[in-house]
């Protein structure tokens, strides 16, 4: 991660922002989008950090809408918790957290729930009094919500 921070050092929080081990970047409209991607390939190119421009297909974020119902998709791995939230089918946040030292002693279970919890409490100011819809692969929380 500082190795990504230092290489995209002057691209930092204009479009690029790095998480954990993924790279977001994000902008106004697509084609800006497609500018920013051109750049950030070739500076990976350029680092010998090797990415093919093809294999991006990333989400563009936007604003959510309001009157629209809320979709969120969350997993749970033994090193790191992700969640999705959408609106109107277009991403508007993610988020994820590696886990500490202790959480990697939950059963896969507990850390399903983990990421709920997570995901929930993160993004509640844009849940609260509004229709959303829950998506997880694991089958114990499928019916948990219904």
């Amino acid at each position: 991660m500082s190795l990504i921070n230092c290489v995209f050092k002057p691209f930092l929080d204009s479009f690029f922002i790095v998480f954990i081990d993924n790279i977001l970047v994000y902008s106004k409209s697509k084609g800006e989008h497609a500018d920013h991607l051109r750049i950030v390939i070739g500076v990976l190119g350029k680092q010998k950090l090797y990415a093919k421009f093809s294999n991006c297909e990333s989400p563009i974020m936007i604003l959510p809408v309001e009157g629209k119902y809320y979709i969120i998709y969350w997993d749970a791995s033994h090193s790191a918790l992700g969640a999705l939230l959408m609106n109107d089918k277009n991403v508007i946040a993610y988020a994820s957290r590696q886990l500490k030292g202790h959480d990697r002693n939950y059963p896969t279970h507990d850390l399903e729930l983990a990421v709920v919890v997570f995901s929930l409490k993160l993004w509640r100011h844009y849940l609260y009094g509004v229709k959303c819809e829950v998506f997880t692969d694991h089958d114990s929380k499928l019916h948990a919500f219904t």
